[in-house]
Protein backbone atom coordinates (compact mmCIF):
# COMPACT_ATOMS: atom_id res chain seq x y z
CA UNK A 1 0.00 0.00 0.00
CA UNK A 2 2.17 3.22 -1.27
CA UNK A 3 1.95 6.69 -0.10
CA UNK A 4 -0.70 9.19 -1.67
CA UNK A 5 2.20 11.68 -1.56
CA UNK A 6 4.00 12.06 -4.90
CA UNK A 7 7.31 12.05 -4.22
CA UNK A 8 6.86 8.67 -1.66
CA UNK A 9 5.40 7.11 -4.22
CA UNK A 10 7.71 7.52 -6.34
CA UNK A 11 10.53 6.10 -3.99
CA UNK A 12 8.78 3.12 -3.31
CA UNK A 13 9.35 2.06 -7.19
CA UNK A 14 12.90 0.41 -6.28
CA UNK A 15 11.06 -1.76 -3.39
CA UNK A 16 8.38 -3.00 -5.68
CA UNK A 17 11.03 -4.00 -8.55
CA UNK A 18 13.11 -6.26 -5.73
CA UNK A 19 9.46 -8.05 -4.45
CA UNK A 20 8.66 -8.84 -8.17
CA UNK A 21 11.91 -9.83 -9.06
CA UNK A 22 12.04 -12.42 -5.36
CA UNK A 23 8.89 -13.57 -6.61
CA UNK A 24 9.99 -14.58 -9.54
CA UNK A 25 13.59 -15.67 -8.72
CA UNK A 26 12.91 -17.11 -5.18
CA UNK A 27 9.42 -18.11 -4.70
CA UNK A 28 7.25 -19.21 -2.80
CA UNK A 29 5.24 -20.96 -6.13
CA UNK A 30 2.18 -18.92 -6.86
CA UNK A 31 3.43 -15.79 -5.10
CA UNK A 32 2.18 -12.43 -6.10
CA UNK A 33 3.18 -9.08 -5.30
CA UNK A 34 0.63 -6.83 -6.36
CA UNK A 35 1.25 -2.82 -5.17
CA UNK A 36 -1.68 -0.21 -4.25
CA UNK A 37 -1.60 3.36 -4.89
CA UNK A 38 -3.92 6.71 -5.89
CA UNK A 39 -5.15 6.68 -9.05
CA UNK A 40 -3.00 9.72 -10.52
CA UNK A 41 0.15 7.42 -10.40
CA UNK A 42 -1.50 4.36 -11.97
CA UNK A 43 -0.53 5.87 -15.52
CA UNK A 44 2.90 7.23 -14.76
CA UNK A 45 4.00 3.82 -13.55
CA UNK A 46 3.12 2.30 -16.04
CA UNK A 47 5.18 4.77 -18.32
CA UNK A 48 7.93 3.41 -16.51
CA UNK A 49 6.98 -0.58 -16.95
CA UNK A 50 5.90 -0.66 -13.40
CA UNK A 51 2.13 -2.43 -14.54
CA UNK A 52 1.42 -4.45 -12.01
CA UNK A 53 -0.02 -1.76 -10.07
CA UNK A 54 -3.46 -1.53 -9.10
CA UNK A 55 -5.37 1.88 -8.22
CA UNK A 56 -7.11 1.78 -4.80
CA UNK A 57 -10.79 2.13 -4.81
CA UNK A 58 -13.72 0.30 -4.00
CA UNK A 59 -13.40 -2.18 -6.42
CA UNK A 60 -9.95 -3.03 -4.78
CA UNK A 61 -11.06 -3.21 -1.77
CA UNK A 62 -14.23 -5.15 -2.08
CA UNK A 63 -11.78 -7.72 -4.15
CA UNK A 64 -9.89 -7.34 -0.71
CA UNK A 65 -12.70 -8.55 1.30
CA UNK A 66 -13.64 -11.65 -1.12
CA UNK A 67 -9.99 -13.31 -1.80
CA UNK A 68 -7.82 -11.10 0.64
CA UNK A 69 -4.17 -11.39 0.17
CA UNK A 70 -1.96 -13.41 2.77
CA UNK A 71 -0.35 -10.11 4.05
CA UNK A 72 -0.87 -6.42 3.25
CA UNK A 73 2.03 -3.87 4.35
CA UNK A 74 0.92 -0.15 4.92
CA UNK A 75 3.94 2.25 3.75
CA UNK A 76 1.30 4.55 5.69
CA UNK A 77 -2.33 5.18 6.56
CA UNK A 78 -4.35 6.92 4.78
CA UNK A 79 -8.10 8.07 4.45
CA UNK A 80 -7.22 6.25 0.76
CA UNK A 81 -6.46 2.94 2.29
CA UNK A 82 -8.94 2.35 5.17
CA UNK A 83 -11.30 -0.54 4.32
CA UNK A 84 -8.03 -2.68 2.53
CA UNK A 85 -8.62 -6.05 3.86
CA UNK A 86 -5.66 -8.88 4.61
CA UNK A 87 -5.10 -11.81 6.53
CA UNK A 88 -2.27 -9.99 8.47
CA UNK A 89 -1.51 -6.56 8.00
CA UNK A 90 1.49 -4.91 8.99
CA UNK A 91 2.42 -1.09 9.39
CA UNK A 92 2.95 1.39 11.59
CA UNK A 93 0.76 2.22 15.14
CA UNK A 94 0.16 5.55 15.51
CA UNK A 95 -2.23 7.45 17.88
CA UNK A 96 -3.17 9.67 15.43
CA UNK A 97 -4.48 7.24 13.00
CA UNK A 98 -6.30 5.09 15.14
CA UNK A 99 -7.88 3.61 11.60
CA UNK A 100 -4.90 2.01 11.03
CA UNK A 101 -5.75 -1.29 13.39
CA UNK A 102 -2.22 -3.39 12.38
CA UNK A 103 -1.90 -6.51 13.66
CA UNK A 104 1.96 -6.26 13.24
CA UNK A 105 4.03 -3.25 13.34
CA UNK A 106 6.40 -2.73 10.94
CA UNK A 107 10.29 -2.61 12.39
CA UNK A 108 11.08 -0.82 9.25
CA UNK A 109 9.11 1.90 9.62
CA UNK A 110 9.81 2.30 13.65
CA UNK A 111 13.29 3.15 12.64
CA UNK A 112 14.96 -0.30 13.39
CA UNK A 113 18.06 -0.45 11.30
CA UNK A 114 18.53 -3.06 8.45
CA UNK A 115 21.65 -5.54 8.54
CA UNK A 116 24.88 -3.55 7.85
CA UNK A 117 25.64 -5.46 4.33
CA UNK A 118 22.37 -4.96 2.95
CA UNK A 119 22.02 -1.20 3.74
CA UNK A 120 25.61 -1.02 2.36
CA UNK A 121 24.43 -2.58 -0.55
CA UNK A 122 21.30 -0.68 -1.52
CA UNK A 123 22.94 3.15 -0.27
CA UNK A 124 26.70 2.16 -1.91
CA UNK A 125 25.97 -0.20 -4.62
CA UNK A 126 22.61 0.87 -5.91
CA UNK A 127 23.10 4.03 -4.73
CA UNK A 128 19.36 4.30 -3.36
CA UNK A 129 18.13 7.21 -1.22
CA UNK A 130 17.41 6.39 2.25
CA UNK A 131 14.01 6.76 2.73
CA UNK A 132 13.88 3.18 -0.33
CA UNK A 133 16.12 1.62 1.28
CA UNK A 134 14.38 1.57 4.80
CA UNK A 135 11.69 0.04 3.06
CA UNK A 136 13.39 -3.06 1.83
CA UNK A 137 12.84 -4.10 5.66
CA UNK A 138 9.31 -5.75 4.08
CA UNK A 139 11.65 -8.16 2.10
CA UNK A 140 13.22 -9.20 5.43
CA UNK A 141 9.56 -9.56 6.85
CA UNK A 142 8.46 -11.88 3.83
CA UNK A 143 10.95 -14.32 5.16
CA UNK A 144 13.83 -13.68 2.07
CA UNK A 145 17.25 -13.10 3.05
CA UNK A 146 20.07 -10.32 2.47
CA UNK A 147 21.75 -12.99 0.37
CA UNK A 148 18.53 -13.25 -1.95
CA UNK A 149 17.77 -9.31 -2.01
CA UNK A 150 21.77 -9.00 -2.86
CA UNK A 151 21.52 -11.27 -5.49
CA UNK A 152 18.10 -10.73 -7.36
CA UNK A 153 18.10 -6.72 -6.93
CA UNK A 154 20.07 -4.25 -9.00
CA UNK A 155 18.87 -0.75 -9.67
CA UNK A 156 19.80 1.93 -11.95
CA UNK A 157 18.63 4.40 -14.56
CA UNK A 158 17.96 1.61 -17.11
CA UNK A 159 15.64 0.19 -14.44
CA UNK A 160 12.60 2.32 -14.90
CA UNK A 161 12.89 3.35 -18.93
CA UNK A 162 10.32 5.85 -19.70
CA UNK A 163 8.52 4.71 -22.92
CA UNK A 164 8.72 8.09 -24.64
CA UNK A 165 6.02 6.49 -27.35
CA UNK A 166 2.92 6.97 -24.60
CA UNK A 167 4.37 10.77 -24.58
CA UNK A 168 3.77 11.64 -27.81
CA UNK A 169 1.64 14.34 -27.45
CA UNK A 170 1.54 17.95 -28.94
CA UNK A 171 3.10 19.98 -26.81
CA UNK A 172 2.19 22.41 -24.09
CA UNK A 173 4.88 24.63 -24.22
CA UNK A 174 7.29 25.32 -27.10
CA UNK A 175 10.67 24.20 -26.36
CA UNK A 176 13.16 25.26 -25.07
CA UNK A 177 11.94 25.74 -21.54
CA UNK A 178 12.35 25.22 -17.51
CA UNK A 179 9.71 23.77 -15.70
CA UNK A 180 10.00 25.84 -11.70
CA UNK A 181 7.41 24.54 -8.76
CA UNK A 182 7.53 27.35 -5.93
CA UNK A 183 5.21 25.27 -4.02
CA UNK A 184 5.84 22.33 -1.21
CA UNK A 185 3.50 20.03 0.84
CA UNK A 186 -0.15 20.51 -0.86
CA UNK A 187 0.10 24.41 -1.33
CA UNK A 188 0.35 26.92 0.88
CA UNK A 189 -1.17 26.69 4.64
CA UNK A 190 -0.38 23.45 5.65
CA UNK A 191 2.12 22.19 7.02
CA UNK A 192 5.78 21.60 6.52
CA UNK A 193 5.49 25.41 5.71
CA UNK A 194 9.45 25.68 6.19
CA UNK A 195 9.78 23.40 2.89
CA UNK A 196 8.99 26.45 0.40
CA UNK A 197 11.39 29.02 -0.71
CA UNK A 198 10.17 32.33 -0.82
CA UNK A 199 8.75 32.90 -3.84
CA UNK A 200 9.76 35.93 -5.23
CA UNK A 201 13.35 34.30 -5.39
CA UNK A 202 12.27 31.88 -7.41
CA UNK A 203 10.30 34.61 -9.78
CA UNK A 204 13.64 36.22 -9.46
CA UNK A 205 15.90 33.05 -10.65
CA UNK A 206 13.29 32.56 -13.77
CA UNK A 207 13.12 36.14 -14.91
CA UNK A 208 17.17 36.05 -14.82
CA UNK A 209 16.77 32.82 -17.26
CA UNK A 210 14.29 34.26 -19.37
CA UNK A 211 16.45 37.15 -20.22
CA UNK A 212 20.14 35.65 -20.17
CA UNK A 213 19.20 32.42 -22.66
CA UNK A 214 15.91 32.70 -23.81
CA UNK A 215 14.58 29.41 -22.61
CA UNK A 216 10.46 29.58 -21.71
CA UNK A 217 9.73 28.93 -18.10
CA UNK A 218 6.66 27.09 -17.05
CA UNK A 219 5.08 27.46 -13.85
CA UNK A 220 3.51 24.68 -12.20
CA UNK A 221 1.48 23.71 -8.89
CA UNK A 222 -1.68 23.88 -7.56
CA UNK A 223 -1.75 27.72 -5.58
CA UNK A 224 -2.71 30.67 -8.21
CA UNK A 225 -0.85 32.49 -5.43
CA UNK A 226 1.15 34.29 -5.72
CA UNK A 227 0.62 35.97 -9.11
CA UNK A 228 2.87 35.43 -12.10
CA UNK A 229 4.09 38.93 -13.69
CA UNK A 230 2.77 39.24 -17.23
CA UNK A 231 6.05 38.95 -19.25
CA UNK A 232 6.99 37.26 -22.36
CA UNK A 233 8.15 33.71 -22.18
CA UNK A 234 6.81 33.12 -18.77
CA UNK A 235 3.61 30.44 -18.52
CA UNK A 236 1.09 29.77 -15.83
CA UNK A 237 -0.05 26.41 -15.85
CA UNK A 238 -1.02 26.49 -12.22
CA UNK A 239 -3.60 24.16 -11.46
CA UNK A 240 -4.60 23.24 -15.27
CA UNK A 241 -2.43 20.13 -15.55
CA UNK A 242 -3.20 16.57 -14.48
CA UNK A 243 -0.75 14.49 -13.00
CA UNK A 244 -0.53 12.60 -15.79
CA UNK A 245 0.22 16.02 -18.10
CA UNK A 246 2.98 16.91 -15.62
CA UNK A 247 4.34 14.25 -15.70
CA UNK A 248 4.02 14.85 -19.99
CA UNK A 249 4.88 18.10 -19.60
CA UNK A 250 8.35 16.99 -17.49
CA UNK A 251 9.45 14.62 -20.25
CA UNK A 252 9.75 17.19 -23.08
CA UNK A 253 11.27 19.98 -20.51
CA UNK A 254 15.00 21.09 -20.22
CA UNK A 255 14.67 20.75 -16.43
CA UNK A 256 13.04 21.41 -13.02
CA UNK A 257 13.88 24.51 -10.73
CA UNK A 258 12.07 23.97 -7.52
CA UNK A 259 11.07 23.40 -4.02
CA UNK A 260 11.70 19.86 -2.53
CA UNK A 261 8.46 18.39 -3.23
CA UNK A 262 6.28 15.93 -5.77
CA UNK A 263 6.96 17.39 -9.03
CA UNK A 264 10.64 17.50 -8.54
CA UNK A 265 10.58 13.76 -7.59
CA UNK A 266 8.38 13.65 -11.09
CA UNK A 267 10.91 15.37 -12.98
CA UNK A 268 13.65 12.68 -12.16
CA UNK A 269 11.63 9.90 -12.67
CA UNK A 270 10.88 11.17 -16.36
CA UNK A 271 14.37 11.62 -16.84
CA UNK A 272 15.44 15.23 -16.67
CA UNK A 273 17.86 17.36 -14.96
CA UNK A 274 16.72 19.01 -11.63
CA UNK A 275 17.63 21.94 -9.11
CA UNK A 276 16.25 21.30 -5.91
CA UNK A 277 15.95 23.51 -3.18
CA UNK A 278 15.83 22.09 0.43
CA UNK A 279 15.48 24.35 3.24
CA UNK A 280 16.04 21.24 5.90
CA UNK A 281 17.99 18.74 6.08
CA UNK A 282 15.13 16.47 6.44
CA UNK A 283 14.09 15.91 3.10
CA UNK A 284 14.21 12.76 0.85
CA UNK A 285 16.64 12.90 -2.40
CA UNK A 286 15.10 11.41 -5.63
CA UNK A 287 15.52 8.27 -7.30
CA UNK A 288 18.34 9.30 -9.51
CA UNK A 289 20.64 11.61 -6.95
CA UNK A 290 23.17 12.10 -9.93
CA UNK A 291 20.87 14.26 -11.95
CA UNK A 292 20.00 17.15 -9.17
CA UNK A 293 21.86 19.07 -8.16
CA UNK A 294 21.18 20.10 -4.20
CA UNK A 295 21.07 23.61 -2.87
CA UNK A 296 20.49 24.17 0.54
CA UNK A 297 19.28 26.73 2.55
CA UNK A 298 19.80 29.10 -0.13
CA UNK A 299 19.83 32.66 0.83
CA UNK A 300 18.81 34.50 -1.85
CA UNK A 301 18.38 34.05 -5.79
CA UNK A 302 22.44 33.83 -6.62
CA UNK A 303 22.57 30.89 -4.42
CA UNK A 304 20.57 29.16 -6.96
CA UNK A 305 20.75 30.94 -10.30
CA UNK A 306 24.20 29.62 -11.40
CA UNK A 307 23.31 25.93 -10.79
CA UNK A 308 19.57 26.85 -13.16
CA UNK A 309 22.23 28.39 -15.93
CA UNK A 310 24.94 25.39 -15.44
CA UNK A 311 21.76 23.23 -16.20
CA UNK A 312 20.45 24.75 -18.84
CA UNK A 313 23.33 25.19 -21.06
CA UNK A 314 24.60 21.68 -20.16
CA UNK A 315 21.06 20.44 -21.46
CA UNK A 316 21.68 22.42 -24.69
CA UNK A 317 18.58 24.39 -24.68
CA UNK A 318 19.91 28.27 -24.33
CA UNK A 319 18.66 30.21 -27.21
CA UNK A 320 21.18 32.47 -26.86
Amino acid sequence: MLPNRVGDAILSLPLILCLRKLAADCGPAGCRVEAVTCSPLVEIFGAVGVTDVTQMGLGAKLRSWLAPPDKAFFLIATSKNFGFHARSTYGLRQRNKLLGRYTHDLRCLKGEPLPTDLDRYLIMECRLPRYSAEQFGIALELGYTVEQVCSSFSFSRKSLPVDRSRLAVEQTVAAPYLVCCMEAAYGRGRRNDQRRWVAEHHLSVAKKLRERHGCRIAFIGLAADPPIPEQDGFLDLRGRLSLWQLFQLMAGAAGYVGNDTGPLHLANLAGIPSVGIYSSEDHHAPLFGESNTVVMRPAGPDDVYPAAERMLLAAGAAVR
